[in-house]
This record gives C-alpha cells, structure tokens and sequence, in this order.
C-alpha cells in the first residue's frame, strides 16, 4: 500500500534537541490522525532526513547516561547530548545522514520485525543505487544489549557491508503508529566514539573502549567522498522503491511551533537527558 499523503522532508542540520522533537511531533501528527478515526491510508506519512550542528551523542530512551558515557569528555569534544524517544543504545551523529519515518502501522508494518523489514529494504535500494554492496544483518541477541554503543553490533534487518554495520536504527509505536529513526553512516565514528563511552567488561570495572571494526561508512567503503546530498538523493530514491514517491515538503507553521516548545520542554531538559525512562511523551 502506498500513501497519497508520503511527504518527503530535509531539515538540514539542527542542534540535537531540535531533531529529536520534530521526529516526536511527527510520530504525534500520525497517532493524532488514527485516535481521531481517521484511514491508516490516508495518515500523515513522512520520511525525513537530517544532520546535526553541533555533534552530538543520543541515548536511547532507557539507557543510563553515567553508566555508559564520559559526560565530562562530551563537554570537551563540544558534543552534545540528548536522550531519544526511542529505545536502542547510544550513538555518534557527526559525519552522516539521519533518517526518520513516521506514518502509520498500516503502511510500515503491523509488527516491529516487519516494519524494520520493509524501511531496511528501502535505504538497502537507496545505499546499492550508490554503488554500496549492502547486506542484511543477522540478530545478534544479547551481544547488542551488553554494549553502549548502537553500532557496537547489529541488530534483525539492519545492514552492513562485509559485517561490518553501516546503519543503526530504532523504533517506537504509539496507538498504530509508527516512528523509527536511524543513522547511515558516511564516515566510521572510529576511535571518537571510543573515547565517549564507558563499555563494560568481564571483570570489575570499566574502561574506556570500544572496537573501531563494528562500524564502516560509506566513504570508507567506496574509496571517495559521499556527500550529505548524495546520500539523501540515493535514499530517497531506494525509498520511494518500496513505499511510492514523496512529494517534496516542508514542516508547518504548527509543527514547528510545538517542536520549539517540546525541544525546550523535554529535549533540552536536564531531567529528561540525565534520567532514565523519563516523563511520557504528550
């Protein structure tokens, strides 16, 4: 089933607050329209892609920030931390494309396996029109769980080149619908994400490391410069292979206004980032 409300959005790049709130106006925008009664084909749909200005750390919803991450050592590399809507683990946005998609579980998929599935495929179509020989990843199970890091290992349906991961995702569903937003990579955060977090060990401690092989970009593996703009066209394009076409679009005057407010309320607020399992979203 495709939408005839598919709207395609790039935002650019935005502080980490900013992001994260537009992502839940969105997913609100979608579960508004079906508590109302209305058609899960005729939801709002869209499909976003962004960047980050300055860098910054975003925890997954449950994660615990003094556990798993150098504070102090965020403050002095100038990147910023916040804690995402939804679950996961933590990850670098620096030198890459954000995706999200918010729409209703009618069009992505009535499970989280088969919504993965099908937004996996279209940035697969997208990745591949670039050259890129991306793969699905196998589960890894509790491997994922045990480490800080989102791309310390993959996790169902997302993908990665050679095993090693290019892309990490993560998804929330509220009342039938759908958010899920993710990270493709055009350079590997490397040895800079090894200094930010804290991973844990077999014995008693913790020590500043994490394996700079779990994660590629995709400049490191085509041997050039992938650009921001060539990868959202790429994405796009693989997107509108499983889902339909995007018309281009632009965030309203509403939306706007309730991420500036929720940006100040929640994504910007100390209690909501430093905690664990925060306030629910509104």
């Amino acid at each position: 089933m495709t939408s005839p409300n598919a709207r395609f959005l790039d935002t650019g790049a935005a502080p980490a607050a900013w992001n994260m709130a537009v992502d839940e106006v969105l997913l609100a925008g979608c579960r508004s329209h079906l508590a109302a009664g209305g058609a899960a084909e005729d939801a709002p749909f869209t499909f976003r892609v962004y960047g980050w200005s300055p860098p910054a750390l975003t925890l997954g919803r449950n994660q615990a920030a003094g556990r798993d991450v150098f504070i102090g050592r965020l403050r002095e590399e100038g990147v910023d931390l916040c804690r995402r809507l939804t679950g996961g683990r933590a990850v670098l946005h620096d030198r890459e494309v954000t995706y999200s998609v918010a729409g209703p579980e009618g069009l992505l998929g009535a499970t989280i396996e088969e919504s993965y599935r099908r937004i996996s495929e279209g940035l697969a179509a997208g990745l591949r029109r670039l050259g890129v020989p991306v793969e699905f990843a196998p589960p890894s199970g509790r491997a994922y769980a045990s480490q800080p890091s989102c791309f310390a290992t993959p996790s169902v349906w997302e993908l990665s080149i050679g095993g090693r991961k290019v892309a990490g995702s993560a998804q929330c569903r509220e009342r039938g619908a759908v958010l899920q937003h993710g990270s493709i990579l055009l350079r590997s955060p490397g040895a800079r994400l090894a200094s930010l977090l804290r991973v844990r060990t077999h014995g008693e401690g913790e020590v500043a490391r994490e394996s700079t092989d779990h994660a590629v970009g995709l400049s490191d593996v085509l041997g050039r410069e992938v650009s921001y703009g060539e990868g959202v066209r790429a994405l796009r394009e693989g997107m509108a292979e499983i889902f339909g076409p995007f018309r281009e679009g632009s965030l309203t005057d509403d939306e706007m206004a309730r991420a500036g407010a929720l940006a100040a309320r929640r994504y910007a607020n100390p209690e909501w980032t430093h905690g664990q399992a925060a306030a629910s979203p509104s």
